[in-house]
């Protein structure tokens, strides 16, 4: 059985169709693809562009909060000499009211044998 100008012919064209039939198929699925990622994209930028509005409203936020958090350590460092000075005097008005409860302690006492004497 040998190979004639037919059997080529027509295997050829079989081919052409098949390949032609492929590059067709695979068009249209391209244009189908396509579409679906512009439909996709359509859908998705809206929620980037508001994912991004939002990260820049975070970021400007922690600016502030940063800066809110430089002051507050600025305030607490200037605090700190007029509480220590507060705690030297607390401490000496401490001393103080012991030393003063002595004698104010006799004298309530005093006054309380006054008064239960008075009756």
């Amino acid at each position: 059985m040998g190979w004639t100008a037919w059997t080529i012919s027509g295997a050829a064209i079989a081919l052409g169709v098949l390949v032609i039939a492929g590059l067709a198929y695979a068009i249209v699925r391209g244009i189908g693809l396509k579409r679906r990622i512009g439909a996709s994209g359509r859908a998705i930028s809206p929620l980037a562009d508001g994912i991004s509005r939002s990260l820049s409203q975070i970021e400007a936020g922690l600016a502030r909060a940063e800066g809110g958090a430089a002051e507050l350590s600025g305030e607490i460092e200037r605090l700190r000499v007029p509480v220590a000075e507060l705690q030297v005097i607390g401490r000496h008005a401490a001393l103080a009211f012991g030393e003063i409860r002595g004698p104010l302690g006799w004298l309530a006492g005093i006054r309380a044998l006054i008064r239960h004497r008075a009756r």
